[in-house]
């Protein structure tokens, strides 16, 4: 399952990073793919976007009750400035906070120590099936920002180098994880196994921030260029982040447990979609301009 999850990984960055590198841009893409469904298409992006922003705003306030809601208010504000700097600040962002939290992860688990060999899945069929919604639901999260680096590929085997290695990384850092989880009693049956594994509550509590807040400013960036064209930008933007800090009181359990499922069949949909390179709207935009033209013909012919 594990390798299964590396190939999954690394076929959809490939993808989008590929799409990336041909329209240079989300939106192109979407136009140049979508067509006339373009905007549709965008919409249901941003509302995947606005409920992943309120499940991080929700996760900030879960690991620190006490200070909630104050520090996801901060937060929220922070992700707003780095977003106003634009894909290039979701960049540094993420190029600061990832290696610390993949060092941090890989050094604590090998100081513990404690690993188990990877069991025999009882159903390997649902285990494919609940990796592929979980890589889906990843990937099709991620896909603006992605899409958007992918514009700035300067090479053409950059997208294959980026995709492996992005892939190497996450699943490695997944079999770790898994693998001291399995040598671990109790750990499996906790809510927040890996907390449980390393024994470090605070430290890890930041770690867990810094992971949210790479999510959250991710989540929003689309959020945030959608509306760069409303004449009140910066105060729509704000808006924006404490409706989803409203919304972020229903709880990030409740959420991941009914809209996550969903968004990885979302994002099953959206890979069909980027295989298929407009073929699908081109054909259909394509019917619908022929009809026109037979009846205007027609109409001609009756004058």
């Amino acid at each position: 399952i594990l390798f299964l999850t590396a190939v999954f990984f690394f076929l959809y960055l490939y993808l989008l990073l590929k799409a990336g590198r041909k329209y240079r841009s989300f939106t192109a893409f979407l136009k140049g793919n979508f067509k006339k469904f373009a905007p549709v298409v965008q919409v249901l992006f941003l509302v995947c976007s606005f409920v992943i922003l309120t499940a991080m705003i929700a996760g900030i306030n879960a690991i620190e009750p006490h200070f909630s809601p104050y520090i996801s208010i901060l937060t929220a504000i922070l992700c707003f400035f780095i977003a106003k700097k634009g894909i290039n600040g979701v960049n540094i962002l993420n190029a600061i906070l990832v290696p610390v939290i993949l060092i941090y992860v890989i050094v604590s688990l090998f100081i513990a120590g404690n690993f188990s060999f990877a069991q025999n899945t009882p159903n390997a069929g649902m285990g494919a099936l609940f990796s592929w919604l979980y890589v889906s639901m990843n990937m099709v999260l991620s896909a603006p920002v992605i899409v958007d680096c992918g514009g700035k590929l300067a090479k053409k085997g950059g997208a294959v180098f980026a995709a492996a290695s992005a892939s190497v990384v996450i699943v490695f850092c997944i079999a770790l994880i898994l693998s001291a989880i399995a040598a671990t009693e109790g750990a499996g049956e906790r809510v927040m196994p890996l907390l449980f594994v390393l024994k470090d509550g605070k430290l890890f509590m930041l770690i867990s921030f810094f992971g949210i807040v790479t999510t959250l400013i991710s989540s929003y960036y689309p959020l945030h260029i959608a509306l760069e064209s409303v004449k009140y930008k910066d105060a729509a933007r704000l808006l924006l982040l404490t409706a989803a800090s409203v919304c972020s009181i229903l709880g990030l359990d409740k959420i991941v447990e009914i809209i996550y499922p969903a968004l990885g069949v979302f994002g099953t949909l959206f890979l069909f979609s980027v295989l298929l390179d407009g073929k699908f709207f081109h054909k259909y935009d394509q019917k619908i301009h022929n009809t026109g033209k037979r009846a205007k013909d027609k109409g001609s012919r009756h004058n």
